[in-house]
């Protein structure tokens, strides 16, 4: 019987990918018993070479192609034929560590809730700039195992929810998000809002690969102010129009310019402190972007960044 359906979406990342299966055939033997599910989002079926070599060198899988384009709609189709009491979400660009599943599902089962969050850690390529590793620019905050999360303290790259509860809801993932992202946090924000307890499990670690062109400024500023679209989006989901109207645009735009002047004025002689301005700038002028009627379709682009 299994117990766990390991679920991958993947689009155009073939070592990434194959990197991710192989670790995923190296787990603690102590795991329970498991599944791997793989949907590709691509038509062309780019995924079907590593997926054979998965299998010969022992891993058996279960590929599925979604043609239409949409990180939700890829998440859905993964979802279809799980059988398992939990199901275990991990992305293209990670690794697990070999305790990593067994790990994460002891400790929900323990606490008896329906799910679990364990961290993700950069990884970085040769050529990432030594200052930007030291700014930590690329890491979440861990949290201690039990710790109840929100929702904005979640993601799908490593993470155990009870099928059950995902059966429960709608989509589950609401393809509205197929091509913006924001996805699995709109989902949690569901799951939380109907008294579903999600836990930090800080011992599941997975490994966050991240190749040279997002080790850049220009990536991590579009990355923050994406964020904040992401979360003025929620908000604006959540709040009645008429709470919201008067701040909902001049705010932001305030407080990213002034962010995003301090940053400047920084960057010649602080560029960690400089640029950790500049972020904060970001994140406060993807919310007036969001407000003002901008989209950004991150996922309709020829590969996933």
């Amino acid at each position: 019987m299994i117990e766990i359906s390991i679920c991958v979406c993947t689009f155009r990342r073939p070592d990434g990918l194959r990197r991710l299966l192989r670790s995923l055939r190296q787990l603690d033997p102590a795991t329970p018993p498991h599944e791997v599910i793989v949907v590709d989002n691509d038509a062309a079926r780019s995924a079907e070479p590593i997926i054979c070599q998965a299998r010969e060198e022992g891993l058996p899988v279960q590929y599925l192609v979604e043609p239409v384009r949409g990180i939700a709609r890829a998440r859905n189709r993964s979802l279809e034929p799980a059988t398992g009491t939990f199901v275990a979400f991990i992305d293209d660009d990670e690794e697990a560590e070999p305790q990593w599943l067994v790990r994460l599902w002891l400790e929900v089962v323990r606490h008896d809730d329906d799910g679990g969050c364990g961290p993700v850690v950069p990884r970085f390529n040769d050529q990432t700039p030594r200052w930007l590793i030291e700014g930590r620019f690329f890491e979440r905050p861990r949290l201690p195992t039990g710790t109840l999360l929100a929702a904005w303290q979640t993601r799908t790259g490593n993470a155990l929810i009870r099928r059950r509860s995902l059966l429960g809801l709608s989509g589950p993932f609401d393809e509205r998000y197929n091509l913006t992202g924001g996805e699995d946090t709109h989902l949690f924000t569901r799951l939380i809002d109907g008294d579903c307890r999600i836990i930090a499990v800080d011992s599941a670690i997975v490994y966050e690969h991240l190749p040279p062109n997002r080790t850049t400024v220009r990536w991590l500023l579009q990355r923050r102010f994406l964020g904040g679209m992401g979360g003025a989006r929620l908000y604006a989901a959540s709040v009645p129009a008429h709470t919201r109207e008067r701040w909902q645009r001049a705010g932001p735009l305030l407080s990213g310019l002034g962010w995003g002047v301090v940053g400047l004025l920084l960057w010649p002689v602080f560029r960690i402190y400089g640029l950790d301005r500049l972020t904060l700038a970001a994140r406060h002028l993807g919310r007036f972007a969001f407000h003002s009627g901008f989209s950004f379709y991150a996922y309709a682009r020829e590969s996933w960044r």
